[in-house]
Parts: structure tokens; sequence; C-alpha cells
């Protein structure tokens, strides 16, 4: 037997999407850095969010000390013409935690937030957008299994099985930007951590994706673009002999372009070989 459990939440609301940044404040990343993160996080809510209520916006982060570990810094709020500015300014002065890197907490909490939040429900997407310059290194005893097939039973495999947990009681997507980290972390990231699966690296920017920044300033630069392409949901879907595809429409339309230019490069040609054409 299924059971189709519903998301409570008040309807006939405008908000659209529930939107989580999860955000690591560990050591790692130096003060001025952190600043120019939690800037650029400002400036995308000014200038890219839309501010018509259609967003719910909760702001998590995680690198505080034990017990501690992740903090709610903006609890969830919907962003209007009234209060977009006020939240702008609060992120700014975000201070930063500066501990190690409690990211399953981070992790946890975010979607606990955002699942206890009055616009939970069905029709409004819930999405995680983690930013972090490295890996998580402090557990929350989430995990009973090894589920990266590493040989242990870690804070990376409580990573995973926080993100599972969520994706069970409805998260529809998790993004990521990775701020310098390798390509080993790229990779795991990737492959264990982004929703939907198969994650990818961005671009084209399909959900469940990983954009690798060089540092604070490029991810302050670009993530309001992000904000936007997160707001703005998947692409559009075709189905294709009873199954449904997601459309990147460049990728769709480049082959034919390619062919095109192909049959005009080749009837040039053959045009110039009978004499037609003098080069």
């Amino acid at each position: 037997m299924t059971l189709n459990i519903s998301k409570p939440g008040t309807a006939n609301s405008t908000v659209k999407v529930q939107l989580c940044m999860v955000l690591d404040g560990s050591g790692s990343i130096s003060s001025d850095d952190w600043q120019t993160i939690v800037e650029g996080v400002a400036d995308a809510i000014r200038n890219n969010l839309p501010h018509d209520g259609s967003v719910e916006l909760t702001i998590v982060q995680f690198g505080y000390d034990a017990p501690t570990d992740a903090k709610v810094e903006i609890p969830p709020t919907v962003i209007t013409d009234a209060n977009y500015e006020t939240i702008a300014s609060d992120v700014e002065n975000i201070p930063q935690s500066g501990g190690m890197t409690p990211m399953a907490h981070g992790l946890y909490l975010g979607w606990k937030t955002i699942k206890t939040s009055n616009y939970f429900r069905d029709d409004v997407r819930q999405v995680i957008n983690l930013a972090t310059d490295g890996e998580p290194n402090v557990p929350n005893n989430n995990a009973t299994s090894d589920l990266d097939g590493d040989g242990d039973v870690n804070y990376y495999d409580d990573v995973i099985a926080v993100v599972d947990k969520a994706v069970s009681q409805g998260l529809d997507e998790l993004d990521m930007e990775g701020i310098n980290i390798g390509s080993d972390a790229v990779n795991w990231f990737r492959d264990y951590v982004l929703r939907p699966q198969p994650g990818h690296v961005a671009p084209p920017f399909i959900p469940g994706w990983i954009m690798v920044v060089a540092d604070a300033q490029e991810f302050a630069d670009t993530v309001g673009e992000k904000f936007e392409i997160v707001i703005e949901g998947p692409p559009p879907e075709k189905p294709v002999g009873g199954a449904v595809f997601s459309i990147n429409v460049f990728a769709v339309a480049a082959p034919w372009m390619l062919a095109a230019l192909a049959a005009i490069v080749m009837a040039v040609w053959i045009l110039m070989k009978r004499g037609y054409i003098w080069s």
C-alpha cells in the first residue's frame, strides 16, 4: 500500500519557491572572503530575487562550535517590496562562525526549517543551495551505513543521509557552489549530494548542479544569476515515446545547426568542383 502524505501549508498563498541558502562559515574562509560572500548574497536579494511574495528565503550558516554547529541566520521570510532591503542589510551583518565544517548539521537545520514553515506544501518547490569551500569534517550521526562506499561510516555519510531523508520528505532540488574545491570533492558532491540525481557540473544549470567558482569574489559576482535560474525552475519538458525528458534548447538545436552548416559547406564544395563557383 502506498501512502500519499501531503505537505501542510497556507492555502492560496503567492509563495512558489522556498529557497534555503546553506552557507559555510568555517574557519577556512577568511574574514574578508566571508564579507564578500554575504555582500554577494545581499546584492542578489536586492537585484535578482523577485520582491513579489513568490519566494520564501531562509539562510542557515554552519561552522559554529559544538553544540551549536549550525544556526538559522535569516528565518523563513517571504521577500516583498516592503522588506527586501531590510533582509539584505541583515545578511550583510551576519557574523562568521569560524569553526570546523559541520555540513550535515547545516543541511539538516536548513531542511528542518523549510519543512516547519507555514508555506511548506506540495505546490511549492523546496530548494536548498549549498555554498562551501571544502568537505564535511564533523559527524551528526545520521548515517547508519556506508552510503558512499568508501569503507567507513562517517561525516560524509551523514551528509548523504540527511539529504536522502530530506528528499523522502519533499526536497525537490539541491544545488551548490564549490568555492575553489578540488575535482575529487566535486565528484563526491555530484554523485552523492546533489538532487535530483544524477548530479552534474554546471553549466548547464539543470536541477542538481554544482558550479565551481575560483574564489569568494566569483561567488559574489554570480550568485544572483544562479538565484534567477533556481527561481525560474527546471527547463521545459517534452514527452518522447511515453517518457518525459528535460530539454536543453541549445543541446537540441546544436546538432541540427551543425548538420545544416555541414550541408552548406558540402554544397559549395560541389559547386566549386563543377565550375559554377570560382575560388
